[in-house]
């Protein structure tokens, strides 16, 4: 993949010389042409690229998502701005590329097409490409039922009748089972992987569905390949003519002597059109899930609304507000929640849930699971933020232990994440409580809790371990190699050390004290008892142990010398969103947070100290720039983790938390909603930097649900709270902004929000 990307650079500068000067060239002025003048009119303009080849700017992406298991979000995208989906695509979180290439050809010579224009509309990318006297508008989404779908619209511009032939091609590895050519469109069967995740079995058909005249071209095996979606590198541009097979029929696989070869695959359509005449054809990919023990067919979706992003934004809150950063960051998010999803049915997946995020996090991850339900938890429909819930404790190991990913397949290399299980499954019953949901998932809870305490605390002192610095979510950080200093070269599924974390321990007692009372309302009085006396074990342990008087902030604890082990870590701040913390303990938990020299950086909170020897702002660890290092990066998940402690003290009167409350909500959506970058559009990278701002575009991970930010506005931006059933006026901050909102649901009812000159009112809808 890397020799790719650099043969594209390479030839970057050539393809646009070409691009260019196809374009420019005028179109015929005669009103009628023969086959023969066109064809040497094709030939002598010469076989030019289809499309510019310029690697796109990152904050000009698009994402593209229906609801279903795929996704069309590259990371490094080249490719665009070129017809079809040349980028290729993600199936669940395996990686398909090219899913398929379309050119549009005359006399056998691909028209160069420069794309003028792209727009979203209702979730799909709708492009305009023009070039010698033909305009081409393609309609591109991910439909909910898994088709990669491109409609487009050809228009001859020029006068005359024009023949012209569209082609739908691509290319792929000769692994699998051979490819099955089939008339009018053709079909792979294979497991595609991803590292060392189980396999994703699909059967992927080709076609253009929308009427009969499509054929299937001949396909070959051949040698090499740059990997740039040129047709003059197919073996059908040396022929002109365009061949079709004698049958339906599974191609035979080549020798054994040319194991790198590829196989060449398309169908195409051939169109008359008369000056200023259209036609409009739709091509696809389709991914059937089909394996041993999944035959899933998935319900076919509207015809109006295939993507389903109009159904899905009809059960979301409709925002508006007077700080438009606000109103975007909130769309952004709900698109996320849109593209993201994923339904039931296939596998593991006992109930709909939502990925973490794009590339190898297009899966389900308990780390962020409990944020996401808190996103979740404003639509109008509890399915999903439940399912969330469902999908991770229905899948329990026999062991107790919650699957740290959610795979199709098996769950043999799952893993584990420690997680604010508790934190998500409160903030989810506030608006939308069930008692059929915490019947169906407390017993499988019981079993998590007991699990925790017979594997992670095993000496039985309230407190719990993290055992390799990837199951708590946080690597490369000094808070694990001050215990073991090879802590950082560990595997993510073996125990490396033992550390008793001041993140996992708080997270342990927010869910218990949380089942205490689901038990007591579920009647299970016993069940309720063991947890609250769980519970204040918990709680008196961690205020008297993981407390550090001259830091100001609670610590990791060595569970070998039973001393904190010193290192200043952003997660020391979790307790400000429970009762552990005393008075004057949030006193200085405030004063350290808000100290300039620690944590309060322009664009706080890093995740580690300042003064921390191992601290860097750059996300350098040892030397070595890193996708997710924790020593010192402005993390969203703590953020929003921050905020809702410092919204708990808020709403408690401390006037300090007020002020600090504001100023790091401000700071974070400056941060997250692009206008440092100059975007017009928010995205949601990973991690950001604490002194400047910028985000982690290395990563080109822009979609990452792992912060509950909305979560955040509407409590923290809007002074909005939802208790005991009501939605209730409780800002925490001054200044806040008008709004609307329609559609907050609470229970089985919706109502309409709305701050009008600092009075909030609130109406049945």
């Amino acid at each position: 993949m890397p020799k790719a990307r650099t043969k594209k650079t390479q030839t970057k500068s050539k393809k646009k010389v070409t691009a260019t000067k196809g374009a420019s060239e005028a179109a015929p002025k005669a009103a009628k042409t023969t086959p023969t003048k066109r064809k040497k009119r094709a030939e002598s303009r010469g076989a030019s690229a289809p499309v510019q080849h310029a690697r796109l700017n990152q904050s000009r992406k698009f994402s593209l998502g229906g609801g279903g298991y795929c996704l069309y979000s590259p990371r490094f995208p080249s490719h665009q701005r070129s017809p079809g989906f040349v980028d290729g695509g993600l199936i669940f979180n395996a990686e398909m590329t090219p899913l398929f290439s379309l050119a549009v050809l005359d006399a056998g010579v691909p028209l160069t097409l420069t794309c003028t224009q792209a727009d979203m509309q209702d979730g799909a990318a709708v492009l305009e490409y023009s070039g010698d006297s033909v305009k081409v508008v393609e309609k591109r989404y991910v439909t909910t039922d898994d088709r990669f779908v491109s409609n487009l619209a050809v228009t001859h511009e020029g006068k005359g009748e024009r023949e012209l032939q569209i082609v739908l091609w691509t290319y792929a590895d000769t692994e699998g089972e051979a490819p099955s050519l089939e008339g009018d469109s053709f079909r792979i069967k294979r497991n595609l992987h991803r590292g060392e995740c189980p396999a994703v079995p699909v059967e992927i058909v080709w076609s253009s569905p929308d009427s009969k005249g499509a054929r299937c071209l001949q396909a070959f095996f051949c040698e090499g390949g740059s990997n740039l979606p040129d047709w003059e590198e197919t073996p059908w541009y040396d022929m002109r003519d365009l061949p079709t097979p004698r049958a339906k029929r599974v191609m035979q696989k080549p020798s054994p002597i040319l194991p790198g070869a590829r196989v060449y695959l398309g169908l195409f359509r051939r169109l008359t059109l008369k000056g200023g005449g259209t036609a409009s054809h739709r091509f696809e990919a389709n991914v059937i899930f089909k394996g041993k023990g999944i035959n899933y067919r998935p319900r076919r979706p509207d015809p109006k609304d295939e993507n389903g992003y109009l159904a899905f934004m009809s059960k979301a809150p409709q925002f508006v507000c007077e700080d438009k950063r606000l109103e975007r960051l909130v769309a952004h998010r709900l698109q996320m929640l849109h593209m993201l999803r994923v339904p039931n049915g296939v596998g593991h997946m006992s109930a709909p849930n939502v990925c973490e995020g794009v590339g190898e996090f297009h899966q389900p991850v308990s780390f962020s699971a409990p944020a996401i339900m808190r996103e979740a938890r404003w639509l109008s429909d509890p399915s999903l933020a439940r399912g969330i819930l469902k999908g991770f404790f229905e899948n329990i190991r026999q062991s107790g232990m919650v699957p740290g990913n959610l795979h199709l397949t098996s769950l043999q290399t799952c893993g584990f994440y420690h997680a604010d299980w508790g934190g998500g499954f409160e903030a989810l019953d506030s608006m939308h409580p069930d008692r059929a949901t915490k019947r169906a998932v407390i017993m499988q809870m019981q079993r998590y809790v007991k699990w925790l305490a017979n594997n992670r605390d095993p000496e039985g002192s309230g407190l719990t371990d993290i055992v390799n610095h990837f199951e708590s979510g946080q690597p490369y950080s000094r808070r694990y190699t001050v215990i073991d200093d090879k802590a950082d070269r560990g595997e993510d599924t073996e125990e490396q050390f033992r550390l008793k974390g001041i993140d996992a321990s708080i997270f342990r007692y927010r869910l218990v004290s949380f089942l205490a009372q689901v038990a007591d309302e579920l009647q299970e009085k016993a069940m309720a008892n063991r947890f609250i006396a769980e519970r204040q074990v918990i709680h008196d342990i961690i205020r008297k142990r993981m407390w550090d008087e001259r830091a100001g902030m609670f610590m990791d604890l060595d569970p070998k010398s039973r001393r904190r082990t010193g290192v200043k870590a952003a997660v020391g701040f979790y307790p400000l969103a429970t009762d552990i913390p005393t008075t004057a303990q949030v006193d200085k938990m405030l004063a350290a947070l808000s100290d300039r020299k620690e944590f309060w950086t322009k664009f706080p909170v890093p995740s580690l100290g300042m003064t921390d020897p191992s601290f860097n702002a750059d996300g350098h660890w040892k030397g070595t720039r890193l996708g997710s290092p924790w020593n010192g990066r402005s993390w969203p998940m703590i953020n929003s983790h921050i905020l809702e402690g410092l919204t708990y003290v808020a709403e408690r009167g401390n006037k300090k938390a007020q002020k600090m409350c504001g100023d790091l909500f401000e700071r974070t959506v400056t941060m997250m909603c692009g206008e440092l970058d100059g975007c017009e559009e928010p995205r949601t990278f990973e991690h950001y930097h604490p002194i400047n701002g910028a985000p982690s575009r290395f990563r080109a991970t822009d979609l990452h649900l792992h912060s509950f930010l909305m979560d955040n506005i509407f409590r923290v931006g809007c002074g909005i709270a939802v208790r005991f059933g009501e939605i209730q006026n409780d800002p925490v901050t001054g200044n806040l902004p008008d709004f609307k909102m329609r559609g907050v649901p609470v229970g089985n009812k919706r109502f309409v929000v709305e701050r009008k000159n600092g009075r909030l009112k609130v109406a049945a809808q």
